[in-house]
């Protein structure tokens, strides 16, 4: 008698979904479908920040409801009489035409009264007599169950009408978007030294401390008593010191935010004529300002971020290495150059890197890059992409017995400047490749 088959185990969700350009393009495509999205996070991570964003790169309308605040009627609408009928007025914060994202907040916070026909709305783009015009989607964002939050959950019959995305704060998403947003320069720096900073404290906060440390006068600075009486409010003690003890690199002497040097300088002359005003002076204390907040900037998570969204441009990095001396150019060139966030800068893949590389387009393009000092940094791009292509191989052993892949190895080794070629090197012994020097 055969045995029965095993009854599947159905696996929990449990990867969660960074905040960031991966969620967003989950949600276009929801969009795109007409599909309702719940999003579930804890507070202040970004989840309606992200919505706006997508609505406001695909030119859509953005309205958001806080469902916590509404009455009934302000959903429902009120009702009225017609022809002896009772129907009900459509309420003006529900939209009527166009395009656009209907962005319920606090699903799972508001009271049942109005929690039902906001989930009527959700699954069904109907309430009463209302529907939801064709170009609109729906998404809602809710609290965690288990994480201590009043909420009211929700019916798991209902849940698998959605399309549920279970979403965490994602520091590099975070870092890019702080960059460029105004956010004060010391909680950029912490966030950039310490990979944990979101763990403890949502992103809505650490905007908050931004705004307090961004009205501090240069006497309130100094003022510890008052720095820790007002961020208590905000910090557990462990960031608060953190936040404190760093007080002594706030402030910053340049005329210009640093981050414009790597978007805008190869087109705002007043950037160039600043920078290579501290060079002409012989202001070295500026140049190096200038360069190692670049640094913390470039080498970490958010440059890739900032590259997809065009703050950081080549154009723009190479007029700046330009015109600064040499030594400063090499720290930027290094920080830029290994960073494996970074590589959607150059058009050069991988593949074509380590298969029949001799005489093929991406040879000349290396080689020409090699021989221009201020294109040097596309050089390091290349051999990072590259490393990070031969680490992710699947079936490694065919790499290591490939005499194409150890051939091409060997003719770009050969071309590359020390440094980089140090770099590769180091990747294919670490990962037992041993490429076929020409000749």
């Amino acid at each position: 008698m055969a045995k029965p088959s095993p009854t599947p185990v159905l696996e929990s969700r449990t990867a969660h979904i960074p905040v960031g350009p991966r969620l967003e393009a989950v949600l276009e495509l929801a969009y795109r479908a007409r599909r309702p999205v719940l999003l579930e996070g804890p507070t202040g991570i970004g989840k309606s920040d992200i919505v706006k964003k997508l609505a406001d790169r695909l030119g859509i309308a953005h309205v958001v409801l806080d469902l916590s605040l509404l009455e009934p009627p302000d959903l429902v609408g009120l009702p009225v009489i017609q022809d002896g009928r009772t129907r009900y007025a459509v309420p003006d914060i529900l939209p009527q035409d166009g395009a656009g994202i209907l962005m319920l907040e606090e699903l799972n916070r508001a009271e049942r009264y109005i929690q039902q026909p906001a989930l009527q709305l959700l699954s069904a783009r109907r309430l009463h007599g209302y529907e939801l015009p064709p170009g609109w989607a729906c998404f809602a964002a809710v609290n965690p169950e288990s994480e201590g939050y009043h909420v009211t959950p929700l019916d798991k019959a209902l849940r698998a009408r959605f399309l549920s995305l279970p979403v965490r704060a994602d520091r590099p998403s975070w870092l890019a978007w702080a960059q460029v947003n105004d956010v004060h320069p010391g909680v950029i720096a912490i966030a950039q030294a310490h990979e944990r900073v979101l763990d403890d404290v949502p992103p809505r906060t650490w905007t908050y401390v931004s705004h307090l440390l961004k009205t501090l006068r240069p006497e309130e600075i100094e003022n510890v008593g008052l720095l820790r009486d007002a961020l208590s409010g905000y910090l557990p003690t462990s960031w608060l010191e953190l936040v404190v003890s760093s007080r002594g690199v706030w402030s910053s002497r340049l005329p210009f935010d640093v981050r414009a040097l790597l978007a805008d300088y190869d087109r705002r002359a007043d950037l160039s004529r600043a920078v290579r005003g501290f060079a002409e002076a012989g202001q070295t204390d500026r140049l190096d300002e200038i360069t190692t907040r670049l640094v913390r900037l470039l080498e970490g998570p958010e440059a890739g971020v900032l590259a997809g969204e065009r703050q950081i441009t080549l154009a723009s990095f190479e007029a700046l290495l330009a015109d600064l001396p040499g030594d400063q150019r090499d720290k930027l060139v290094e920080a830029l150059g290994r960073n494996p966030t970074a590589t959607s800068l150059i058009d050069v893949r991988p593949e074509e890197l380590c298969e029949r590389y001799a005489n093929s387009p991406a040879q000349r393009k290396l080689q020409g890059w090699a021989a221009d000092p201020l294109k040097q940094h596309r050089v390091g791009l290349s051999v990072t992409a590259l490393s990070s292509h031969l680490e992710r191989q699947t079936k490694l052993a065919e790499v290591k017995r490939s005499n194409v892949v150890r051939a091409s190895l060997g003719v770009l080794l050969a071309e590359l400047p020390e440094r980089w070629a140090l770099d590769l090197v180091a990747t294919c012994k670490r990962l037992g490749i041993t490429p076929i020097r020409p000749g």
